[in-house]
C-alpha cells in the first residue's frame, strides 16, 4: 500500500515539473488512461467514462492530431482544477458554427449563460461527423442528446409521423436554433414553416400563397399587426412534436379543434352541425374544415379562387354530394340560429321549438308531479286494505280487481304499439350520441353501436319502419271508417280520439281535483292525456319523418327547396326529437308506470285487456256503458273492443312485465344521459 502511494506522489511530482507546452496527449495519457488512478485522485468518487482517454481510442477520430489543450483551453498546465478542464472551446476550428451558436437559443442568448454547449449535443470525445447525422443511427443519437434537456418533446415526437425519419435539427436548425416562439419574427413561427417546406414542397407552394401563409409572412416582417387574426403556421394546425398521420382517427377531431382555436365562432357552429357532431363521435366520412376550405390553400370567400367563393362552392359540395345544385349550396353550414340579427328566420324557428320543448315539459311535468302527490296517500291506503284482506296485488295494474276482463285493444293496435316502442327506442339510442356529441359518454355509446356510420344506417332504416307502421295505421283507420256504421261517433262522438269540448271540461275538473276542490273527472274511452299522446305521436312522425327524409336525401329535396330550409329542417328534427324523447321518458312513463295507482306498470297495451274494475277507475263512462253486457257474458277469444275477454296467459303477463320494466330502466338511463348532456 505504501509503495502505491509513493508511486502516485512521484507521478504527480513529475507532471508538476513538466512545462505547459509539453501537455499533449502523451502527457495527459499518464493520468487519464488509468481509471484506478483517477478514482484515487478523486478521493474514491465515481469517474465518468469521458475522463478515461487514450491515444488508441482517439486514433481514428478527426480530432486525433489536436492536442488536448487545443480543446481544453484552461487545462494547459498541471495540476489543473476539475472545473477548468471541463471548459471546452471549439471556436478555434469552428468559428462559423460558434458564431451561429452564440446567436441561437442554446448559446448565451440575451446575455444569459449558455443553455447547451458543444459537448452537450456532440459528446465529449468521438463527436460524430455531419454525414452520420443523416443516418438512422445519427438521428437516434441526436434524439438521445436532445432528450437530456427536452425529454417530453422528444418522447412525444417518437409516437408521431416523424418518428425515426426526421431529426430534431431538420426542423429546429443545427447551430442557429431560434426560440419558439421567436421574438425576431414577432412570435410567428415562420422559421419552422420554412423548415417544413423543405420536406413538403408541394404543400408549401399553396400554403405560402393562401391566407395563412401570406398573413404569416407579413406579420413576421411587421407589415401587419398581431392580434385576433394572428396567422396560422404549420404547427398551429398539426402540432409540434406528436404530429399524427392523416389516417389516425383522432387526427380528424384534432383538425377541427385546431381551426376552432383561431376561429371560435365558426368552430361553435361547426360543432353544432351534423358534420361536426358526426366527427366528434368517430365518423371518418363527415366533412371537416379542410374538406370545404381545402387543407393548404385556404382563401377568404371574397376571393374568386376560394373553394367557398360563389363560383366554386357547388363544385366543393360535389366532392361529397355528387348531385349537388345551386339550391343545395344555399345551405348555411355556419349559421347560428341563436343570432337574431344575422339569421332572423332561423332564430324564430329555434325560439319556437325551444318554447314548445320548455312549455311541454313544464306544463305536463307540473301535471304529473301534482297528480303523484295527490294520489300517493290513496295508493298507500288501498295497498294496506288489500293486504289486510289477503288480496293478491297483480304487477299489471290493468288487471287489478280480477275478472271480469274486457278487451280494450285489438291485435292491430298492439302490433302497431310494439312497432312504435321498438322504433322509438332505436331512434333515440342512435340519435342521442349525435345530439350530445360533446359529452363524454357520446363516443362510447356510438362505439357500442358499431360506429357513426353503422348507427346512421340503423337510424335511417328504423325511420323507414316508422313510416311503415304509420302507413299501416292509416290504411287500417280508413278501412274501419269505411265499414263502420258508427263513423260519426268515431270521428266526433264520445268514442272519438279527436279533442272535444268535454276534454276542456275534464282539464278544468282535473285542476280542481288536484287542489281538493272537486272529484276526479269521469273519462270516456280516451282521456285528454291519451289524446295528447296520440296527436303528439302523429305530429312527431310527420315532423321528424319529413325533416329526416330531407336530411337523408338532401340533393333530391334541393331540387324543390332553397338551401335555408335544410337549416330549418335540422332545427325541427333535432328539437322535435328532444321533445318526443323528454315527453315519453318522463310524462308518458309517469302515466303508465309511475302513477301511484299504475305502479309498477300498466300492461293493457301488451295484453290488450283490462279488468272491469280498472275501467271503472280509469274510464268510468265506458265501464258503465258495457257493465251489463260484460258481467256473466261468455268471453270472446277474438280481441274486439268492449267484449268480455279471457284472462291473459301467464307467458303474456311475464313478457309484458319484463319488457315494460326493461324499457322503463333503459328510459331512465337515457333520460339521465340527456340531463348529463344538458348541464
Amino acid at each position: 500500500m505504501l509503495g502505491r502511494v509513493t508511486g502516485v506522489v512521484t507521478l504527480v511530482a513529475a507532471l508538476a515539473t513538466a512545462p505547459a507546452r509539453a501537455q499533449r496527449a502523451e502527457a495527459c495519457e499518464r493520468c487519464h488512461s488509468n481509471r484506478e488512478f483517477l478514482v484515487q485522485a478523486a478521493g474514491g468518487a465515481a469517474v465518468a467514462d469521458s475522463f478515461v482517454v487514450t491515444r488508441t481510442s482517439l486514433a481514428r477520430d478527426k480530432h486525433a492530431a489536436i492536442p488536448c489543450s487545443g480543446c481544453h483551453v484552461r487545462a494547459s498546465g498541471f495540476p489543473h482544477l476539475p472545473n477548468t478542464v471541463r471548459v471546452v472551446s471549439c471556436v478555434g476550428c469552428h468559428i462559423a458554427q460558434d458564431t451561429l451558436w452564440r446567436s441561437g437559443v442554446h448559446g448565451p442568448y440575451g446575455g444569459s449563460d449558455a443553455r447547451a454547449t458543444c459537448v452537450n449535443c456532440h459528446g465529449s470525445h468521438h463527436p460524430p461527423t455531419a454525414g452520420f447525422m443523416h443516418t438512422a443511427e445519427g438521428r437516434a443519437a441526436m434524439r438521445r442528446a436532445c432528450e437530456n434537456c427536452h425529454a417530453q418533446a422528444v418522447q412525444t415526437s417518437e409516437v408521431g409521423v416523424h418518428a425515426d425519419s426526421v431529426a430534431c435539427i431538420q426542423c429546429h436548425g443545427v447551430h442557429d436554433m431560434r426560440p419558439v416562439p421567436d421574438p425576431a419574427t414577432k412570435s410567428i413561427d415562420i422559421a419552422l414553416a420554412r423548415a417544413c417546406s423543405r420536406c413538403h414542397p408541394g404543400v408549401a407552394r399553396t400554403y405560402w400563397t393562401d391566407i395563412h401563409g401570406r398573413t404569416a409572412q407579413a406579420q413576421a416582417r411587421g407589415a401587419l399587426p398581431l392580434g385576433v387574426d394572428t396567422a396560422a403556421t404549420c404547427i398551429a394546425c398539426h402540432g409540434e412534436h406528436g404530429i399524427r398521420r392523416r389516417d389516425d382517427p383522432t387526427w380528424r377531431l384534432a383538425v377541427a379543434d385546431a381551426c376552432s382555436r383561431c376561429h371560435p365562432r365558426y368552430g361553435t357552429t361547426y360543432r353544432d352541425s351534423y358534420h361536426g357532431q358526426a366527427t366528434r363521435v368517430g365518423s371518418r366520412k363527415a366533412a371537416q374544415c379542410h374538406n370545404c376550405h381545402t387543407p393548404h390553400h385556404v382563401l377568404p370567400e371574397r376571393e374568386a379562387a376560394s373553394s367557398v367563393a360563389l363560383g366554386n362552392v357547388v363544385a366543393t359540395c360535389r366532392q361529397c354530394h355528387a348531385e349537388a345544385r345551386a339550391n343545395f349550396a344555399g345551405y348555411q353550414p355556419h349559421a347560428n340560429p341563436r343570432n337574431r340579427s344575422q339569421n332572423p328566420l332561423l332564430f324564430w324557428v329555434w325560439l319556437a321549438m325551444n318554447s314548445i320543448l320548455f312549455g311541454t315539459i313544464t306544463v305536463w311535468g307540473a301535471h304529473a308531479a301534482i297528480w303523484f302527490f295527490r294520489n300517493w296517500q290513496q295508493r298507500r291506503k288501498r295497498l294496506a286494505a288489500q293486504v289486510a284482506h289477503g288480496e293478491r296485488v297483480p304487477m299489471d295494474s290493468a288487471l287489478r280487481g280480477g275478472p271480469p276482463y274486457v278487451w280494450r285493444f285489438n291485435v292491430i293496435f298492439r302490433v302497431i304499439h310494439a312497432m312504435i316502442v321498438v322504433t322509438f327506442f332505436l331512434l333515440v339510442i342512435t340519435g342521442l350520441p349525435l345530439r350530445f356529441s360533446c359529452t363524454a359518454w357520446a363516443p362510447g355509446l356510438m362505439g357500442l353501436l358499431g360506429g357513426a356510420e353503422v348507427a346512421g344506417r340503423i337510424h335511417r332504416i328504423t325511420g323507414l319502419f316508422m313510416f311503415g307502421y304509420f302507413i299501416m295505421y292509416v290504411v287500417y283507420l280508413v278501412g274501419v271508417l269505411a265499414r263502420s256504421p258508427r263513423r260519426r261517433d268515431l270521428l266526433v262522438g264520445a268514442n272519438s280520439i279527436v279533442f272535444r269540448k268535454q276534454d276542456l271540461r275534464d282539464v278544468i275538473a282535473m285542476m280542481k281535483y288536484f287542489f281538493g276542490r272537486g272529484p276526479h273527472p269521469r273519462f270516456g274511452r280516451f282521456s285528454y292525456m291519451e289524446k295528447f299522446d296520440y296527436f303528439a305521436e302523429l305530429w312527431g312522425v310527420g315532423a321528424i319523418g319529413f325533416t329526416g327524409l330531407m336530411l337523408w336525401f338532401p340533393t333530391f329535396f334541393a331540387l324543390f327547396f332553397p338551401g335555408l330550409l335544410f337549416n330549418i329542417a335540422i332545427i325541427i328534427h333535432s328539437y322535435e326529437a328532444m321533445i318526443a324523447t323528454a315527453f315519453i321518458f318522463t310524462i308518458h312513463f309517469f302515466n303508465v308506470h309511475l302513477r301511484p295507482e299504475k305502479w309498477p306498470l300498466d300492461g293493457v297495451m301488451f295484453t290488450g285487456r283490462a279488468s272491469l274494475e280498472y275501467l271503472k277507475e280509469e274510464h268510468p263512462l265506458v265501464a258503465e256503458a258495457i257493465a251489463a253486457k260484460v258481467e256473466g257474458a261468455p268471453v270472446s277469444v277474438r280481441a274486439v273492443a268492449d267484449r268480455p275477454a279471457p284472462p291473459p296467459p301467464a307467458w303474456m303477463n311475464t313478457f309484458g312485465a319484463f319488457a315494460g320494466l326493461l324499457l322503463l330502466g333503459i328510459g331512465v338511463v337515457l333520460i339521465g344521459l340527456i340531463l348529463w348532456g344538458s348541464l
